[in-house]
């Protein structure tokens, strides 16, 4: 009986430029100050790279990514949403986002301040994930105007 070998590429992938912004093109504050009433989107990029990410493409699999927010304060976390990508064989980033309500209308509270986060999942859902990961770099503030200060700025 012989030998048999099995070289496994290794599969490098990359977690990053997680991002929150708004449509307002007129928004006195910077995206990661979160007013109210103002829906927002999550954004993260996937990228995978070298020769394991070229054999790997052209299975399809799934690339899953849940963002999840923890109040900067004793107070538990919620899971905000998930959002699922079929993988191409000749596409090797990926940009999945998700689209929130404004933050008071999914539990958010004015005057605090969040850390975001995302997790990676690559492969079956219902299986043990072939690539895993998260990312935390990212903290926003939700915030109320006044009536006063919204009259003040017309």
């Amino acid at each position: 009986m012989s030998d048999s070998h099995i070289n496994v590429v290794p599969i490098d992938c990359r977690l990053s430029n997680l991002t929150v912004f708004t449509t307002d093109a007129n928004q006195e504050f910077p995206d990661t100050i979160l007013q109210s009433h103002q829906p927002f989107s999550l954004k993260v990029t996937v990228e995978f790279l070298g020769p394991g990410a070229i054999a790997l493409m052209p299975l399809s699999p799934s690339i899953q990514v849940e963002f999840y927010i923890k109040p900067l304060t004793p107070d538990a976390g919620q899971i905000l949403g998930k959002v699922e990508v079929k993988a191409s064989p000749d596409i090797l980033t990926y940009s999945p986002t998700l689209t929130f309500a404004p933050p008071v209308s999914i539990g958010l509270r004015p005057k605090t301040i969040y850390s975001v986060g995302a997790i990676l999942r690559v492969g079956a859902p219902d299986w043990p994930s072939l690539i895993n990961g998260f990312i935390e770099e990212l903290t926003i503030e939700v915030y109320a105007a006044s009536p006063s200060s919204s009259q003040s700025m017309h």
